[in-house]
């Protein structure tokens, strides 16, 4: 498997929605080209969460070890899903990165929380599962499926191994925005350059509220009362943010149903 291409991060975002190709040329010299990566990586935070938190950008990879248990307070943390079970290694311990807690002079097989036949990896939406290795192994890519929802599934017979940190799951996540957003973000990020330089091209609104002139005082509706709606202040990138998400919600709504069957050993599976 080769390596993946390293993808612009942010605390947010798998990574910008724009690069500096995509910056009209005539505005391509207003910085150089780490200063574009900022400047379109700040746009695409901003344009990520007016559009109600959908497109985290595409090309990033992440290895997740299935573990047993979530992450505890103070002993680190790691990648992991519910989906995953919990206490899968004993009926009565946990296997933390610490080692086995509480200590016990063994493993015991788990009657309660058995392995898994299908999973969740932890970030969404799937591109593709690249590798799986089960103790340094490589799985036979027809052992497995990915399943339209995003499930994980095993079509082998097999279970996933949630105990002693032996099973690695590789994958590529992330999703592109449309190419309004695309040209939403180089609009705003070119904004952001004018002002940084001093062009007097930047039409960034301005917070001017009163003005006099020769005695005669007139008052303005404060322009930066659009950020309350969701909004920019620019035409063409509200009018996309109107069409993606006219209800200016700050994210998009999840559906939970206690309909949906457990994926256990054993038990029914109905993944799509």
């Amino acid at each position: 498997m080769s390596d993946p291409v390293p993808a612009t991060r942010s605390e947010v975002l798998c990574s910008a929605w724009a690069t500096p190709a995509d910056v009209p040329d005539q505005y391509r010299e207003l910085v150089d080209d780490p200063t574009w990566e900022r400047l379109l990586l700040q746009a695409s935070e901003i344009m990520w969460a007016l559009s109600g938190r959908r497109w985290y950008g595409g090309g990033c990879q992440e290895t997740a070890t299935l573990r047993s248990y979530p992450p505890q307070a103070g002993r680190g943390s790691w990648p992991y899903d519910a989906s995953w079970g919990a206490c899968g290694c004993a009926r009565f311990g946990s296997w933390l990165e610490t080692g086995w807690y509480p200590p016990a002079p063994g493993r015991y097989p788990s009657i309660d929380h058995p392995d898994p036949v299908a999973i969740q990896l932890p970030r969404s939406p799937i591109v593709a599962v690249d590798e799986v290795t089960e103790s340094g192994v490589t799985l036979d890519p027809d052992a497995y499926r990915l399943t339209r929802s995003g499930w994980l599934e095993r079509v082998d017979g097999g279970h996933w191994s949630t105990c002693g940190d032996t099973t690695d799951v590789t994958y590529t996540f992330g999703e592109p925005p449309p190419e309004a957003g695309v040209q939403s973000v180089v609009t705003l990020a070119t904004q952001l350059a004018l002002d940084a330089t001093g062009d007097p091209r930047c039409r960034l609104p301005a917070r001017v509220t009163n003005i006099t002139r020769q005695g005669v005082s007139v008052s303005m509706m404060d322009p930066m009362d659009f950020l309350s709606n969701g909004r920019t202040g620019f035409y063409l990138i509200d009018l996309w943010l109107a069409a993606v998400n006219p209800d200016r919600r700050p994210e998009r709504g999840h559906v939970w149903s206690p309909d949906i069957p457990t994926t256990i050993k054993g038990a029914t599976t109905h993944v799509p």
